[in-house]
């Protein structure tokens, strides 16, 4: 088993992730599907944006209208202020978070669900490469695993060596997302493990930030409009690219 020195140093555990997808997996619907990825640690100052941001959408008819119509959730589709949400997007970008997406082109093809779970993956692979740590936990949008009772991203057989030198290292591990029943059964077999929890986006302020960066990537890649994520990015980096859905890879 991982020593558990090395394994609390690939956390942080004062921050928590968040994903969630803009676009669908039909072949009749977007041209493409993002899966986006952020991880927050100033939990206090999103609270206050998204708070501001309601109460100025409360001050007119049209946004008190959309706000109620939404449950009170933020949400980048449809959002009826132009002006209000780059506003709130530079406000947000301000802050010290992680953006991480994964896009695929459709070409008129159904993206496989299993695409998906690929965005955990190339976290996990990124951030233990480059010594990046990774969050305690992540905050999945109630839909984006379809209702599979996905427990955690679970490490095996990791195996960490220092080169000759002493001045780099090189790991080894396998991975895989793990459903509840498993977990239950195997996690005494884990090295390293990110849970990850189900929740609906009406009751969660990250899920909603998470939306709103992922509508921006999505205005982007589907209709060639950066005026978004040009604002998002005079602050903060964001991370990732077009991929080829598995099925296509050679």
């Amino acid at each position: 088993m991982i020593d558990p020195k090395i394994r609390d140093s690939k956390f942080d555990r004062f921050k928590v992730g968040y994903i969630d997808e803009s676009g669908d997996c039909g072949a009749n619907g977007s041209s493409c599907l993002v899966l986006t990825y952020i991880c927050l640690d100033e939990r206090k100052k999103v609270s206050k944006i998204i708070k501001k941001t309601k109460e100025a959408l409360q001050l007119t008819k049209t946004g008190k209208r959309w706000l109620n119509k939404h449950g009170g959730e933020i949400k980048f589709n449809s959002f009826p202020d132009k002006h209000l949400l780059l506003k709130t997007l530079e406000e947000l970008s301000k802050l010290n978070f992680d953006i991480m997406f994964r896009a695929f082109k459709k070409d008129g093809k159904n993206i496989h669900s299993s695409e998906k779970d690929r965005l955990l993956h190339d976290l996990l692979v990124e951030s233990l490469f480059n010594k990046k740590p990774l969050p305690k936990k992540i905050v999945a949008d109630k839909d984006y695993f379809q209702n599979k009772k996905i427990a955690c991203l679970a490490v095996r057989d990791y195996i960490e060596e220092v080169y000759p030198d002493g001045k780099g290292s090189t790991a080894s591990y396998s991975f895989d997302l793990i459903e509840e029943e498993e977990y239950y059964k195997e996690s005494k077999n884990f090295d390293l493990v990110i849970s990850i929890k189900h929740e609906n986006s009406k009751n969660n302020i990250g899920l909603q930030v998470v939306d709103l960066i992922s509508g921006a990537i999505f205005q982007e890649i589907e209709h060639d409009d950066k005026t978004y994520t040009n604002v998002i990015r005079k602050h903060t980096q964001i991370r990732g690219g077009t991929i080829r859905p598995r099925s296509e890879e050679k």
